[in-house]
């Protein structure tokens, strides 16, 4: 449990003062204080581009101040190059992992600084310090298993235990949960504690407030490379979180389940009897015009293998799919672009962006490629430029200018641009797979408003997202799948955490009695 500042205020171990970032033509960082103590645990929240990343790499040594002091134990530190930060105590945890896949556990958690004896590698010591490590984690690998064999939350905790067994008294974690499952998230967690217990300060970096105001016992929160203010978690809530993120109120974010009348009319997408081997068994059901039919289950639950069956990604071996109540065959995303569906995939830098073209390119590119006897469009020059002033308005992407390159834009922005193609596109059935992966709470929000906005107008959204949050709040009805059968389908005050939770794991689910 959080609690080092329920009575008193610590020592600090390490501080920014003052830090600022200039890059050419941006200001990363302005005037940022950021203090961390003993055992804590310290959150760092703000949008994509709110200068996270920079204060975490300034701290971590790959990147240098413009201006400011870093303080360590009181004293002023300067860190040229991470081996500095790490001499000095420093461990950073990234999304990508510094392990080499090759090497065993025990090779990466040594790796650089292995103990010899009479010049040779003492494996022996090796094995008994890994060992020791590993138990304190709760880690039961082998220590000869090589590294890319690991689970993704394993590889993570391997990556700990280095941080340990160099004893770094600081680590921080830049969105650790990330690719984690909830069993692996728990698990983390617990390590954390632990890591608080013994005095290790931790400065956790996440988009998830949930996991925030489980485990940190203060949150700072930075905007435009500003610090907006820090407050203890017990006396704060994510309303004002989000609020000093944005720099607004954000009165939608009350959960609010409207009753639809989407199913007054009939389904525009319907699916009868699905099966794809070792993922889904008989699957069904409908999808109207007007609504949010969202996609809920545990990993393996077939949520991601019915999104690629309907994106034309994926052939399925049995069942029928029917648009507008004639049956079509996916055999390829062209196929679903003519018949009016638009897929954004679930890992948008390998399957949905085009990282060398521009805002604008990305933006178009499915009209560019339009089937003129289906929903596509051809555009001249003029035309797309118009299409991008308008979908830029609506979503309110922030780019400098359609022509610079998407792998410039932050993670949300990207985001957004992708379900600007819908737009551009004119698709009617959009099926969104975890649209809001990777992005940060504000970012999040907004996506989730233009969720509803499309629905509003008539589009069909189908959304399959392993954040429950996320499904309570832009649902008008929810699917659970469970080990690729449909559990249960939820609508109105029905769709709640507890329920979607407790079909997924095949108990039924509670009616609401409010």
């Amino acid at each position: 449990m959080p609690g080092i500042w329920a009575n008193q205020l610590m020592e600090t171990i390490l501080a920014a003062s003052r830090i600022s970032k200039q890059f050419p033509g941006v200001r990363a960082l302005d005037n940022v204080d950021f203090d961390l103590a003993p055992g804590e645990v310290h959150a760092l929240v703000g949008e994509n581009g709110a200068g996270k990343s920079t204060l975490i790499k300034i701290f971590g040594g790959l990147l240098q101040p413009t201006s400011g002091t870093i303080l360590l134990n009181g004293q002023p530190v300067h860190f040229d190059n991470p081996l500095q930060s790490q001499e000095a105590g420093i461990s950073v945890i990234t999304q990508e992992f510094n392990l080499v896949p090759q090497l065993t556990v025990a090779e990466n958690i040594f790796l650089g600084r292995e103990p010899r004896r009479a010049g040779l590698l003492d494996r022996r010591t090796i094995a008994a310090r890994c060992s020791q490590v590993l138990q304190e984690l709760g880690l039961s690998v082998p220590l000869h298993q090589r590294v890319e064999y690991l689970s993704v939350g394993d590889r993570q905790l391997v990556e700990i235990a280095k941080a340990l067994s160099r004893e770094f008294r600081i680590i921080i974690m830049d969105e650790p949960t990330a690719a984690l499952n909830a069993g692996e998230v728990e698990r983390l967690f617990t390590i954390i504690a632990n890591l608080r217990q013994r005095g290790i300060a931790v400065l956790y970096v996440s988009h998830r407030l949930n996991e925030i105001f489980r485990i940190a016992d203060r949150v700072t929160v930075l905007r435009d490379g500003r610090k907006v203010g820090t407050r203890l978690i017990r006396e704060t809530n994510d309303n004002e979180v989000i609020t000093m993120m944005l720099g607004r109120a954000l009165e939608q974010y009350a959960v609010s389940h409207v009753p639809s009348t989407a199913q007054e009319r009939s389904p525009v997408l319907s699916v009868r009897d699905l099966r794809v081997p070792a993922a889904l068994y008989g699957v069904s059901f409908d999808l109207y015009p007007g609504e949010v039919l969202s996609i809920a289950g545990l990993v393996g639950s077939g949520r991601s293998e019915l999104m690629r069956v309907l994106g034309g990604i994926t052939s399925p071996t049995g069942g029928e799919i029917l648009v507008d109540g004639q049956r079509v065959t996916l055999k390829s995303p062209t196929d679903a672009q003519r018949y009016g569906i638009f897929f954004l995939p679930e890992d948008r830098k390998v399957e949905g962006l085009f990282p060398h073209l521009t805002v604008l390119e990305n933006l178009v590119i499915n009209a560019r490629s339009g089937q003129r006897d289906g929903p596509g469009l051809f555009l001249k020059l003029g035309e797309e430029e118009y299409h991008y002033q308008q979908v830029q308005q609506t979503l309110a992407i922030r780019a400098r200018s359609h022509t610079q390159l998407i792998s410039s834009l932050s993670g949300g922005n990207q985001q957004k641009v992708l379900l600007g193609r819908a737009l551009v596109s004119r698709s009617r059935i959009l099926l969104l797979n975890e649209p809001t992966r990777g992005v940060d709470v504000g970012t999040k929000v907004e996506i989730h408003e233009i969720i509803r906005q499309l629905a509003k107008e008539g589009r069909a959204v189908l959304v399959s997202s392993s954040d429950v949050p996320e499904i309570v709040h832009v649902s008008d009805r929810c699917l659970v799948l469970s080990a690729g059968r449909v559990a249960a389908l939820l609508e109105g005050d029905q769709i709640s955490e507890e329920n979607i939770l407790a079909a997924a794991v095949g108990h039924s689910a509670k009616e609401d009695n409010h």
